[in-house]
């Protein structure tokens, strides 16, 4: 599980090489879909398999689904990024039409919010979750294996001294990450700078970045393990331009 654009076919491809684990998407419900969608009387469904759940930082994914809404598929677009942040944020479930399914939320982080919030209150129910932090896996590929394996009562754990490559360029949802002759013109080079929180901030502009920590919650926050996250864009954007924003306000 995960929101577009949060390292989703990454962590399966990983997984499935790594681990010689098998993944799944969209059984029973929709890997970017608010959970939950099915329950048997009072009790939740899920498949009845471990869940991994993949999560980009609030600033560094709103930035990416700001990029990705140009194409009008998931989001639909808008005409600036002030726009874009301050709402409302529709999803669209594209690939399913004639069936498809719509959601609406107030801003691009009440979405950030309410999916994680719902993944975090689906592990306190007792099913197994296990969240991921994408720039945790793409800095520390070996660790964040350690840890899943770990989750998957894989016995023994994956080696944190393995050598893990991260694919040169970006997977698409078919994980088919060999590509035949000449097919790697066609997709984009894998960035791992847009794991970085400074260059997301840098893009975005620290007013923007108010904007976005103004609607994420503390509680999401912590439960996708980012407790310090607010201090951390602080730290990263620098006195300078926090300065300047401020002045650009007053």
């Amino acid at each position: 599980m995960g929101t577009p654009w949060s390292g989703t076919n990454l962590a399966k491809h990983l997984l499935e090489r790594y681990l010689g684990v098998p993944v799944v998407f969209d059984q029973g419900f929709w890997k970017h879909g608010i959970f939950p969608a099915l329950m048997s009387g009072r009790d939740l469904l899920y498949g009845e398999l471990p869940i991994v759940v993949m999560s980009k930082d609030p600033v560094s994914q709103i930035l990416s689904w700001y990029r990705l809404a140009r194409n009008d598929t998931i989001f639909k677009p808008k005409k600036s990024l002030g726009s874009f942040l301050g709402g409302p944020f529709e999803v669209r479930q594209d690939f399913t039409q004639p069936g498809h399914m719509e959601y609406r939320f107030r801003t691009p982080s009440d979405y950030w919010n309410q999916f994680y919030f719902a993944m975090d209150a689906l592990g306190r129910s007792g099913a197994p979750v296990h969240f991921v932090c994408y720039e945790n896996l793409v800095s520390s590929p070996a660790l964040s294996l350690h840890m899943i394996s770990h989750f998957l009562g894989r016995s023994p754990p994956f080696d944190i001294r393995h050598a893990v490559e991260i694919p040169r360029y970006a997977l698409g949802a078919s994980n088919d990450i060999d590509p035949v002759e000449g097919s790697s013109i066609d997709r984009p080079a894998f960035d791992p700078a847009r794991a970085e929180l400074a260059s997301a901030l840098a893009r975005i502009g620290w007013r923007n970045a108010r904007a976005i920590l103004r609607g994420v919650d503390d509680d999401v926050l912590e439960a996708t393990g980012r407790p310090g996250f607010r201090k951390s864009c602080r730290d990263a954007a620098g006195a300078r331009a926090m300065l300047r924003s401020l002045v650009g306000s007053w």
